[in-house]
């Protein structure tokens, strides 16, 4: 949940540029060390004892004033994403290694390349009683098709047809082979009536104060322990967080920076989970200095980001080196090799044929009369300037290498197209940019780095690192896609088009009698509820 009562959602495939998000500045903290990348679990702030199951209670979360809460398809806030993940089922879910698993869709075989066989869930049935069926899926299909804006529109992206065989077979026709096209398939199965769904709870009360949502007792899944959940109208993060504080809310997800002050032993646990916001610093190929790869590996081992994530993120976030989660199934911790390493960036600099000079300003580089003077852009919102802190970091570490930086801030808003920041982006003028981006959970790449992709604001070029990321969307099936994401990320290192500095930890604040959001994920924070329960303590 963002500080903002029309705060963004998290995307589940959509792989949208997050530039200006609007994040909670902070002071700094201690000195960090040398960046390594970090590939152990993500911590909890506190682990869960072992507690007996028991059914009852009731989750109290807050929700956005006058939140859209009829269609589905429509979410506009990560509340209504939530709120809406515990009343409708998906054909096909997310699970929190990033795997696509069962929902509605019970098993899919692959007919020919790019035909699937869908097998619906035999038994399933809405809250009103009525059977669920094929021709609910190809109404809800329908209705999104005729949408002209959704959340989940980029479900259709690769959707050729999808037509029924039978009440529990579907065929669906996609316009790629590759098994991570059913990741299509994550959007929620409706039917007309308002909050009408299959999933693990039902509408019992709605009114402009709140929305209360009972157990689903004839849920096809395993029943839920927790009885309820109550969304309470709260106008943004913080006044849910200081209702928190009051005892009028016992969860709020949240992404401010703070979230370890509200830790108190035995009575709220503080948990970091891991979300898909990706930090990374764009190279422009067009740059003087960035079109040679060894500058841009020279500029990755310049940079402690172990010191940024402590200073700045206050250790909510977790260093990568590549664009895929490092709690992805697709994710090789052997790409984990661009570690904090002047020592290397100084040779890589010379290798690039650069020569030290030195001046009251301390060393210099230079190369047929050509300095490593760069320009690095960055943005700043008026409620936040957590990039613009990083960047400044950014620029002490690389002006000690050698380089001569220049930091440029832009202001930016979310969700404006048109703002300074997105117009300087696109302009080009800048040879570094320190970005946001909210990657797809299908790790589909190629927006990115593709000459046409809308997020390749770099201009990278390289069409084997196209060839590699396209191999990873047409592999036919889980190993071939594990093979072909390995490889693409062995040559992503090495050529490194983009520097992916670290994903952002997001929190849960929660009373310590609520057993089991430490295994939660964004953007599916609700994945798991059905295993989650309330003690009496």
């Amino acid at each position: 949940m963002m500080n903002n009562p029309t705060c963004r959602i998290t995307a589940v495939l959509m792989a949208i540029i997050m530039i200006g998000m609007a994040l909670t500045a902070c002071s700094g903290g201690a000195r960090g060390g040398d960046a390594k990348v970090d590939t152990t679990p993500i911590p909890s702030s506190a682990p869960d004892a072992t507690y007996e199951p028991i059914p009852g209670g009731a989750l109290k979360l807050a929700m956005p004033v006058n939140a859209p809460c009829s269609d589905p398809l429509d979410v506009t806030t990560e509340e209504m994403l939530n709120l809406f993940s515990l009343v409708y089922d998906t054909l096909l879910t997310v699970g929190p290694s990033g795997e696509i698993e069962p929902c509605l869709c019970e098993s899919w075989i692959n007919e020919i390349p790019g035909t699937w066989i869908l097998h619906l869930r035999d038994g399933v049935k809405w809250h009103d009683g009525a059977v669920f069926s094929s021709y609910d899926v190809i109404n809800t299909y329908n209705a999104l098709v005729e949408m002209s804006d959704s959340y989940y529109k980029p479900c259709l992206k690769h959707i050729v047809s999808m037509d029924v065989i039978d009440s529990l077979t579907i065929r669906l026709k996609l316009d790629t082979p590759g098994i991570l096209g059913l990741y299509s398939l994550v959007f929620p199965i409706k039917k007309a009536q308002q909050l009408m769904g299959t999933g693990a709870y039902r509408l019992e009360s709605m009114t402009d104060e709140s929305i209360v949502l009972r157990v689903n007792e004839n849920w096809w899944d395993k029943q839920p322990f927790i009885s309820s959940v109550i969304f309470v109208e709260r106008d943004s993060n913080t006044t849910a967080l200081a209702s928190f504080e009051a005892g009028q809310l016992n969860l709020v997800p949240t992404d401010i920076l703070t979230a370890g002050k509200y830790l108190d032993a035995g009575i709220t646990n503080v948990y970091d989970i891991m979300t898909q916001d990706m930090e990374a610093l764009l190279f422009n190929a067009q740059s003087r200095v960035f079109s040679n790869a060894q500058l841009r590996l020279a500029v990755a081992h310049g940079i402690n980001r172990n010191r940024i994530i402590t200073n700045v993120y206050m250790n909510r976030a977790r260093a990568a080196d590549v664009p895929i989660p490092p709690d992805n199934w697709l994710y090789d911790s052997r790409s984990a090799v661009l570690n904090y390493d002047p020592e290397a960036s100084a040779q890589l600099i010379a290798d690039a044929g650069y020569t030290i000079t030195s001046d009251e300003d301390g060393l210099l580089y230079s190369k047929n009369g050509g300095s490593l003077k760069i320009k690095l852009l960055t943005s700043a919102t008026t409620e936040n300037t957590i990039r613009s802190d990083a960047a400044a970091i950014i620029a002490s570490q690389l002006n000690s290498l050698g380089f001569n930086v220049e930091v440029v801030t832009a202001s930016h808003t979310l969700g404006d197209s048109e703002s300074e920041f997105i117009t300087a982006l696109k302009g080009g003028d800048w040879d570094i940019a320190l970005v946001g981006f909210n990657l797809a959970m299908s790790n589909e790449l190629s927006s990115y780095i593709a000459p046409d992709g809308e997020n390749n604001f770099g201009h990278v070029s390289d069409a084997l690192l196209v060839s590699k990321a396209n191999k990873i969307a047409e592999a036919e099936n889980e190993e071939m896609a594990r093979e072909a994401a390995y490889e693409f990320q062995t040559y992503f290192v090495e050529t490194l088009p983009f520097f992916p500095l670290y994903f952002r930890l997001n929190s849960i604040i929660c009373s310590a009698n609520i057993i089991g959001p430490n295994s939660a994920r964004e953007p599916l924070l609700f994945y798991d509820e059905k295993n989650w329960f309330i003690t009496g303590d």
